[in-house]
């Protein structure tokens, strides 16, 4: 189940300046089951109404899904060919494309493209589009107002296309066509018409409705009544006026055929005869048509500059089992690298006690032990020393080994022999065969490798102050 909060938007006022600020709105919380009303084709869904009233948007209940219902008077719907154009310059090209049917600048209006109009159009040529005209100003404060409220999805519809179409009855006798069935005349679309108070439009006692009531004389307030009137003429098609007494009885001489629907105030004062007998306006007429009007994503009006982040178009319902499966996963794959490392830890420490163990059994002297296999390695040539006996890498052992190996050497190859850190350090003279002596002491069981430090360091003649003999120098230690 999903939830879906309905909000109505007072009509914008024109003799109030700018900053606008919203009082009370009338709202209506929604559960419905998920993603039913969101799919196009599928069966209408029956709304649950959990609460509804009017509040300030800080006290307006938190829901999955925000929808903004804007007066129809503050949009306007128009048709216009639209050519195929990249976002960003449709966006510019659009002022053009309504002027001719706007009283005022088209610049500081948001222009909402909604679905083609027609059917397909063949080719990639421009397309009769419906469009919704807007003052950005007044939308840009409508969203900014609602920018702390807890929501993921958000829509702005227009008040005109919320209104369920009227349904089509064909004339009863009326005789048969003979023309082909995508040819025969369509029956003509009756109207929808919907008039209320235009305080119930408004925020009740809040600051704007305080604002609008202030600017008005007590007297007029009480003689001068407005009203709000909503018609929709097609799928497409409708608008919004807001009139007086006399100006909506004037109207009603011009109001097409339809469907009436009116609240308990326009019911018992607007002067309309039948508007007793007129259906009741009340939140189950709006969330009929405004779930109707979701199934066309083209009618949303929170289009280019207002339209929201994809991330915040994510359903985050339907990853909920990938999510709870990526975690399982990586919770598994902690857990069992902590119990490895504790069975490593648990490995290492018992190597540790039995090296431990074997250097105090062999060498009980020792007081302290820090790192066993070291001090095994020193206790052992501690002993060898004291017996007389040479380890492998001594300066004779290391010598007699490579003098064998260089039996074949020119006298004057070999420039300098030092001993030190337990290896041999020769330098040869340049051009000698290094190559064979390598193999020679391979075979005689020593390790011999180019000292590249040392190289580099007698290129300038010195090496920490101390003169270095020119040549080739070469580490010899006992091979592996």
């Amino acid at each position: 189940m999903s939830t879906t909060l309905y909000v109505r938007m007072p009509h914008r006022p024109h003799d109030q300046p700018q900053p606008w600020h919203f009082g009370a709105l009338p709202f209506a919380l929604v559960r419905t089951a998920a993603g039913e009303s969101a799919r196009r084709g599928s069966p209408r869904a029956v709304p649950e109404v959990l609460r509804e009233g009017h509040a300030r948007i800080a006290d307006l209940p938190a829901a999955e899904r925000l929808v903004l219902i804007l007066a129809a008077s503050d949009v306007l719907l128009t048709t216009a060919s639209v050519p195929p154009l990249p976002p960003a310059r449709l966006k510019q090209a659009l002022p053009n494309l309504v002027e001719d049917a706007l009283a005022t600048d088209a610049q500081p209006c948001h222009i909402g493209i909604g679905p083609a109009l027609g059917g397909a159009t063949p080719g990639r040529g421009p397309r009769q589009r419906l469009l919704m005209v807007a003052d950005r100003a007044w939308l840009r404060t409508v969203l900014d107002a609602f920018a702390e409220h807890r929501h993921r999805r958000r829509h702005v519809l227009a008040a005109q296309l919320c209104v369920p179409l009227a349904a089509v009855e064909e004339e009863a006798g009326a005789e048969p066509s003979l023309a082909p069935p995508g040819e025969a005349p369509a029956a003509a679309q009756p109207a929808t018409l919907v008039v209320e108070a235009a305080a119930s439009a408004l925020a009740e006692n809040g600051a704007l409705g305080d604002a609008l009531g202030a600017a008005l004389p007590d007297t007029a307030a009480n003689t001068a009544r407005q009203w709000q009137l909503t018609v929709r003429t097609s799928a497409y098609a409708g608008y919004g006026l807001l009139l007086g007494d006399d100006a909506l009885a004037a109207w009603q001489a011009l109001a097409p055929d339809g469907t009436w629907y009116a609240d308990a105030d326009a019911a018992a004062m607007a002067p309309v005869p039948g508007l007793r007998q007129a259906g009741r306006a009340g939140w189950r007429l709006w969330i009929d048509g405004a779930q109707e009007c979701l199934r066309e994503p083209g009618l949303d009006l929170a289009q280019f500059e207002f339209a929201q982040g994809r991330v915040d178009r994510w359903n985050l319902v339907a990853w909920r089992l990938p999510l709870a499966l990526l975690a399982g996963l990586v919770l598994v794959q902690l857990v069992g690298m902590n119990i490895h490392w504790l069975l490593l830890r648990s490995e290492q420490q018992r190597l540790e006690a039995a090296q431990a163990q074997t250097l105090r059994g062999a060498f009980p002297q020792i007081p302290t032990v820090l790192d066993a296999p070291l001090q095994m390695r020193r206790q052992v040539e501690q002993l060898r020393i004291a017996s007389g006996r040479s380890t492998p890498d001594d300066f004779l052992p290391l010598a007699d080994r490579f003098a064998q190996a260089a039996r074949r050497l020119p006298p004057d190859a070999l420039q300098a022999l030092e001993y030190r850190g337990r290896m041999l350090v020769v330098t040869l003279k340049p051009g000698t065969d290094t190559a064979g002596l390598r193999g020679a002491a391979r075979q005689a069981g020593l390790q011999m490798e180019e000292d590249k430090a040392g190289n580099a360091s007698g290129s300038t003649g010195t090496s920490a102050g101390t003169p270095v003999t020119p040549g080739s120098r070469w580490t010899i230690k006992p091979g592996l």
